[in-house]
């Protein structure tokens, strides 16, 4: 009759402690790992980029941003100009994933609206953007949107129809605030309609194309994401 061999449980919690060990290393663990620079990923097109500022990579309100986050922070920008919704989930959303970052911004909509995408499909993409960057078990993230300005007050725009025209904000608007509820648990709204009126008595905060901010204008808009991740911290 054979004797079964005896268990060393010396062996059995080496192993363990070993699996462990490679489990976390793979990404498995539920906590972040200690002493890693938490990531900011800024998508967008050219306000990201800081068109319209004196010195884009210093002045940009993204990277005023990061300045502005507590601690060291790793800057991912990967705002492209020209850049609408369906651009950032091909080139930009991947890149972000596999950062895993610990703060997001997103300034949609300027392109989408004035290059006449369906605000059904626009609603779509920015809810597919949300949900694709919704945090995994044990990980904290926090996205902050930023919505459309009242275009009125941009030189750009002085020959559209002002009623027209402010309807049509207010819809994107309020597809955009909709959006970001679904996901307020992860997600806050920065409101730039409702503190434009500012930006129309500071006509230095828009750059001399009439259309994107100024150094002094990009200024004030990190001020008022930074305020809102601040407010929203998790």
């Amino acid at each position: 009759m054979r004797t079964r061999p005896k268990i060393s449980w010396l062996r059995i919690a080496a192993l363990l402690l070993l699996l462990t060990s490679l489990l976390s290393a793979c990404g498995w663990s539920r906590e972040p790992t200690a002493g890693v620079v938490p990531v900011y990923v800024g998508l967008g097109a050219s306000d990201a980029v800081g068109v319209g500022a004196t010195r884009p990579q210093q002045e940009g309100w993204v990277p005023l941003v990061a300045t502005g986050l507590s601690g060291e922070v790793e800057l991912l920008n990967l705002g492209v100009s020209g850049a609408m919704l369906s651009d950032v989930i091909a080139g930009q959303l991947p890149v972000a994933l596999d950062r895993a970052p610990r703060w997001v911004t997103l300034w949609p909509g300027a392109n989408d609206f004035r290059n006449g995408v369906p605000l059904d499909t626009f609603a779509a993409q920015l809810d597919q953007i949300l949900t694709a960057l919704r945090p995994a078990d044990g990980r904290d993230r926090l996205i902050a949107v930023l919505n459309l300005p009242d275009l009125r007050l941009l030189p750009v725009f002085a020959r559209v129809g002002g009623g027209e025209l402010d309807a049509r904000v207010r819809d994107w608007n309020a597809v955009i605030a909709a959006t970001v509820a679904r996901h307020a648990d992860y997600a806050t709204l920065v409101d730039l309609y409702a503190g434009w009126e500012e930006f129309g008595a500071h006509p230095e905060y828009v750059s001399a194309d009439g259309f994107h901010p100024s150094s002094a204008g990009y200024r004030r808009i990190a001020d008022l994401a930074l305020a809102a991740l601040r407010t929203d911290a998790r």
